[in-house]
Parts: C-alpha cells; sequence; structure tokens
C-alpha cells in the first residue's frame, strides 16, 4: 500500500521541485571529465576520479540533507534550491557523523568478510566450511544493516533527529512495516539495476578498453560528448525520483515512531 501511494505522489512533487534536479545534474557532470580523460589520459581519469571520490564523500551529507528536505516540502508545496541549502546545511554535522557510523560498521563487517573469504580459500574440510557459513553470516549481516537503517536520512532530515537518534528511528520504522519496506526495497532495487544496466552499457560505449574487448566501434569526441550528456540528463532525473519517492514513501510508514521504541 505504501509502495504504490508513494509511487503516486512523486510525479506531482517533482513537478513542484525542478530544482531537486539541479544538484543531480551538477553531481554527473563532474563525472563527464573522466569519461572524456579515460580515452586519452587514463592516468588522469584516475586521478581525477579519485579526488572526485573524497569531495563526494565530505559534500554527499550535504547534498543529502539538502535533497530531502526539498523532496519533503515538495509533497504538499513548490519547493526551491533555497530550501536546498537551508537544509543542507542544518543537518550536515548529524549526516555527517551518521555516515561515518555506518562506514565503520560497514567496514568491520567488510573486514570479516573477506577475512573469511580467503579463509574459505586456503582451508579444506569441515574448516573451509566455518569460513564458508561466515562469508554468510557477514553478507547477511551488511543486507540486514542496510535494509533496517535505510531511512537514517530522512528521519534525520525530516524528523529533526541526531545521527544515533536517526539510525534507531530508521530501525524501528522499518520493524513496524517490513512487508511495505520489502516490497519498497524490491521495487527500488529493479529500478537501480535498470538505472545501473544503462550506466554500465554507456561506460563501454565511452571506454576504449571496452571497445577493444568486444570490438565495439570507437566513438568520435563528440559522440562520446553525447553519450556523457545523456548519462547526466538520466542520472540526474533517476536520481530525483528516488530521493522524492523515497522520502514519500518514508512519510507513510514513518511518522509515528519518533523515539525508536
Amino acid at each position: 500500500m505504501g509502495v504504490l501511494q508513494a509511487l503516486r505522489r512523486t510525479p506531482g512533487a517533482l513537478k513542484r521541485a525542478p530544482g531537486l534536479l539541479v544538484p543531480q545534474l551538477i553531481v554527473f557532470a563532474l563525472l563527464v571529465p573522466q569519461m572524456l580523460l579515460q580515452s586519452a589520459y587514463p592516468l588522469a581519469s584516475t586521478l581525477y576520479s579519485l579526488g572526485f571520490s573524497v569531495v563526494f564523500l565530505l559534500v554527499m551529507p550535504f547534498i543529502q540533507g539538502g535533497m530531502f528536505g526539498m523532496a519533503d516540502e515538495a509533497l504538499t508545496a513548490r519547493s526551491s534550491l533555497s530550501r536546498f541549502v537551508t537544509d543542507g546545511r542544518a543537518n550536515y554535522l548529524q549526516l555527517l557523523v551518521a555516515y561515518v557510523l555506518l562506514l565503520v560498521v560497514n567496514s568491520v563487517i567488510g573486514a570479516v568478510g573477506v577475512a573469511a573469504g580467503f579463509g574459505a580459500l586456503l582451508a579444506h574440510g569441515s574448516i573451509g566450511m566455518v569460513f564458508i557459513g561466515l562469508v554468510a553470516i557477514s553478507a547477511l549481516v551488511y543486507l540486514s544493516v542496510a535494509f533496517f537503517i535505510q531511512f537514517y536520512g530522512q528521519a534525520i532530515v525530516i524528523d529533526d533527529l541526531g545521527a544515533v537518534d536517526g539510525l534507531k528511528h530508521s530501525y524501528a520504522v522499518v520493524r513496524r512495516n517490513l512487508v511495505s519496506t520489502l516490497g519498497y526495497s524490491v521495487f527500488v532495487g529493479i529500478l537501480g539495476g535498470v538505472a545501473g544496466g544503462v550506466f554500465t552499457i554507456a561506460s563501454m560505449l565511452v571506454s576504449p578498453q571496452s571497445t577493444t574487448v568486444l570490438s565495439l566501434p570507437q566513438l568520435s569526441v563528440v559522440a562520446t560528448v553525447g553519450v556523457a550528456l545523456l548519462i547526466v540528463i538520466f542520472g540526474a532525473l533517476f536520481g530525483g525520483f528516488f530521493t522524492v519517492y523515497s522520502v514519500a514513501f518514508y512519510r507513510t510508514i514513518g511518522s509515528e515512531v519518533i523515539d525508536g521504541s
């Protein structure tokens, strides 16, 4: 019910907040130089990618807070980039803290999974089976964490919670709405898979390595720029849609649980 209700509200909210696409356009536009450099200057492309990743990690909480704030306002009224700036600044620190906490937790889970994977490759017999079990458990724990805390950003911005309370609130909301959240996650996963497929195909078209290995025609500079622009536009549209949809769904299931109980 919540999945379809949120889906019905999303197009109207996007119309009331076209500015939501601006931050997404900027982010994806910053990826274009990497795509253009990889054919002629692969080393420069790699360095640019590393630098962009570091900057994006620091800026992401601001973008996340601003977009959640705009999306929430757009569900009932027109919203503008001024709301984006206000909510981005107001929630930056708490979103950054929550992100760092999740990064630490996921790093620990990932390290255990990788270590267990190496153990499974080197060990034999029952010990090897134990390591395989640890790999499976690590994967399950990682997916469970991602599933239960996926609305921490919405909780921080919309319900004005701190980092830890936002994580707790997301867990409480999902726990009380398991079936709806599972349906939402499956739907978003399918959309993400389609978007990922589009990005993969586009990246292969502009990559000299892929064109050589797969015997694809080498694109001209103009064609490469055209493909890059299509990625920017598609990425911005998908990002804007997903942001509004996630906020609309959260609004349908999360407003009544504030204390994480």
